[in-house]
């Protein structure tokens, strides 16, 4: 079966997929389109009109979440647990990323330091009940990877970017275990190789073209001059 990926260059979601993908040394090709601008073959085969979409063959998937599930299914060897309660727990925890991941996106576009920080102290109230549930190394279910990993790695790794040009967010002192996780995460070649090279940069460059609050942090010389502010 021939798997095509469909993508843009700094989805999140699509990543997920991608590191599913990588630890399972599964062969696929990827197709990147503007989102912007999709074509119109996209438009007919994406119900949702979002990536990712995964064509096998003639079939299209869609949804992130239900492509991961696809995949370990179809190519061993099995990334979920064997114990249906445990696996019941890991969807659980896969669907809890996605409110996780907005907040993350929350965190680029609040244009007012206030509403940023709201955003982030309730990014951080969720990630205190994964620390609380974390119970294992180096991966969340133990020494086997899993699709919550894959479902996490994305965004510890854009938070990690954000850190680079603002300060921890991720605070060792009220995070052990999520920063083990985190780091352990990163390091992984899968995740490495789950995106194109320049991911940073064109995450910056989303950050600048949002124009929220965490974008001050960026510099003018690199990226443009700043939009002026809305008068209301």
């Amino acid at each position: 079966m021939a798997l095509k990926l469909v993508s843009y260059k700094a989805c999140p979601f699509v990543q997920r997929v991608a590191i599913t993908l990588q630890y399972k040394c599964v062969d696929y090709d990827i197709e990147y389109i503007d989102l912007g601008n999709p074509p119109d073959w996209f438009l007919a085969a994406s119900p949702l009109k979002k990536v990712p979409i995964l064509i096998i063959d003639d079939t299209v998937i869609f949804e992130s979440a239900v492509i991961n599930e696809y995949i370990d299914e179809a190519y061993q060897p099995t990334l979920q647990p064997k114990d249906l309660l445990l696996k019941a727990k890991n969807r659980s925890w896969v669907e809890f990323s996605n409110n996780i991941s907005l907040y993350t996106f929350q965190l680029t576009i609040k244009e007012g330091k206030i509403d940023f920080k709201r955003v982030l102290e309730d990014l951080l109230d969720d990630f205190d009940r994964v620390e609380e549930y974390l119970w294992a190394e180096p991966f969340f279910n133990g020494k086997q990877f899993s699709l919550v990993d894959a479902s996490y790695a994305p965004i510890f790794q854009r938070l990690h970017f954000l850190e680079q040009i603002y300060k921890p967010i991720i605070k060792k002192d009220r995070y052990p275990r999520l920063i083990n996780w985190k780091n352990n995460l990163l390091s992984l070649k899968a995740v490495k190789e789950s995106t194109v090279a320049e991911i940073q940069n064109l995450y910056y460059q989303l950050l600048w073209t949002r124009q929220g609050y965490i974008s001050s942090y960026l510099s003018e010389k690199e990226y443009g001059k700043r939009r002026p502010k809305k008068l209301y």
